[in-house]
């Protein structure tokens, strides 16, 4: 039986100990972007960077095991970087190492998921994370969701360990007992029980430390997980106090929207919206290209699909970048509200950088220029042809929890986009409400045989987005929508959008499922 282990996040202090620990008893890989400490002669080091497919593909051959600490550990020149890095490289990792045979991935997290949890509640693995915008959380929980999501769509099992700060005997020397911290000879512990685990999908352990002051409890019993933590810190009498995690002030609702930076202005889906709120207010429209150069060189994405038109005072163009913080940060500035319609479907790269990263930038962005109401847009995620998805299903309502599924890039960076909206807008208090789509249409242009279940007009999206733009509040800070037809095919609701934000669909679409007979 093949022995590979693949390590990723190699030059972190759990990875060189769990190299000490398994050198004698494994072949190992590791890897990093940069390995500072000198390996043991017997361990194989790679360096590279998890974002270059070929290199993902070439570490991951003949790999039989994977322990992944890079999205805990790996901190590149950017925080843009960096959350690429833990999103699409684990992306990539993942699909690497089911398409190589790889049996298992263990998956290093933090408790630090919970850290703002009163200390009184005993949390365990069935609790859901509370991750905050900031960077280490993202780069943690995005990649818990990358490995579910792919376990669920592949036959590699994801064990993902919670782990307190890791710290050795060296690191807390001299230094007042951290709740948090857990021993690294338990976290090791750990990752070998792990290794052993037989797990068909994913299973989650939480892995504090052994001592009575710990911020967590280990939960599991020896039935369900062969571990439980040994060490504690009982030389340190000191005690460091647990910060408070401090929610900022939600941001204050705007008296009135009148300007609105409508972000990805050059496709249809915007072009629609354009024209259905330039009457009403001042859009700042933005694209990676000037409208000149759209109109001159493309074409509709399909029979009846909206081109840009260029605009006329007030309204303006603006040339924008969504993978460029700067640039989303100067486009933002100045508006009361914020669209986004940015997308890129297949190049693996950039699908990341506009999908994943660019919902990042404009959150960040609405965040620093105190802007509430994000309207963010995208595909819905509900269609996987197989056991993983719902496409076995009707009534689908709109917050069933999302299947990307693995096949195509465009879900899963549509995916990790979503979720930052979410952790943003549930952290600073925001108004986000997600309209997801999935096929457009032009009324009276017959397309083929059929038509998708989630199915709309282009018009009727349009109108969804201004109700998503104008309505007064949502029951939460994030909420969740299908954009659909009144279709009779009974797949997908569209109830919860009629009911929250005052939207009705006028195109019923009935040339598009009426059975089309040809007269004898």
């Amino acid at each position: 039986m093949n022995d590979l282990l693949l390590i990723t996040g190699a030059n972190s202090l759990l990875a060189r100990h769990t190299i000490e620990a398994l050198r004698g008893a494994r072949h190992i890989r590791a890897v990093d972007v940069q390995i500072s400490s000198v390996l043991p002669e017997n361990v194989e080091a790679r360096t590279g960077d998890l974002r270059d497919l070929n290199f993902v593909r070439a570490i991951c051959e003949g790999v039989a095991d994977v322990i992944h600490l890079a999205p805990l550990y790996t901190r590149l020149a950017s925080d843009e970087a960096t959350l690429d890095h833990a999103t699409r490289g684990t992306f990539q990792l993942m699909d690497a190492a089911a398409k190589a045979g790889a049996r298992r991935v263990v998956l290093g997290s933090t408790l630090a998921l919970f850290a703002d949890t009163p200390a009184e509640f005993r949390v365990d693995e069935g609790w859901r994370p509370r991750p905050t915008p900031h960077l280490d959380d993202l780069c943690a929980w995005l990649a818990e969701l990358g490995v579910r999501e792919m376990a669920r769509s592949t036959q590699v099992s994801g064990v993902c360990l919670r782990l307190g700060q890791v710290v050795d005997d060296a690191v807390a020397h001299n230094r007042p007992f951290d709740p948090l911290w857990v021993h690294v000879d338990d976290a090791v512990a750990a990752i070998r029980a792990a290794l052993q685990h037989a797990t068909n999908g994913w299973f989650i352990v939480h892995v504090p430390s052994a001592d009575s002051r710990a911020r967590f409890e280990f939960t599991r019993t020896p039935e369900e997980f062969a571990f439980a933590p040994q060490r504690d810190f009982a030389g340190h009498t000191e005690v460091r106090s647990t910060p408070t995690i401090a929610r900022p002030s939600p941001i204050p609702r705007r008296p009135s929207i009148h300007k609105v930076a409508l972000l990805g202005a050059g496709g249809p889906l915007a072009a629609a919206t354009t024209r259905e709120l330039a009457p009403h207010y001042t859009l700042r429209l933005a694209d990676i290209k000037p409208v000149e150069e759209i109109l001159a060189t493309g074409k509709p994405q399909s029979p009846g699909a909206p081109m840009p038109e260029i605009p006329h005072p007030p309204h303006e163009w603006r040339v924008m970048d969504v993978r460029d913080p700067a640039q989303v940060m100067s486009a933002c500035e100045g508006v009361d509200a914020i669209i986004n319609c940015t997308v890129l479907r297949s190049d693996p790269a950039d699908a990341f950088l506009v999908n994943t990263l660019g919902a990042y930038n404009v959150m960040r962005a609405a965040v620093a220029h105190g802007i509430q109401r994000v309207v963010h847009t995208g595909p819905f995620m509900l269609g996987a042809h197989d056991r993983t998805g719902y496409d076995w299903d009707h009534d689908i309502v709109d917050d069933v929890p999302p299947r990307p599924g693995k096949e195509w890039v465009y879900m899963m960076s549509k995916y990790f986009g979503q979720e930052i909206c979410r952790i943003f807008a549930e952290h600073y208090g925001m108004v986000v409400p997600a309209l997801t789509f999935c096929q457009f249409v032009e009324p009276t242009t017959l397309y083929g045989p059929r038509i998708h279940p989630l199915t709309i007009s282009w018009s009727d999206a349009a109108r969804a987005i201004r109700c998503a733009l104008e309505v007064a509040e949502l029951p939460a800070p994030f909420e969740y929508f299908h954009i659909g037809a009144d279709l009779p095919h009974g797949v997908f609701r569209n109830d919860k959008a009629k009911r929250l934000l005052g939207w009705q669909p006028r195109d019923r679409l009935e040339a598009h499922y009426r059975a089309r007979r040809q007269s004898a």
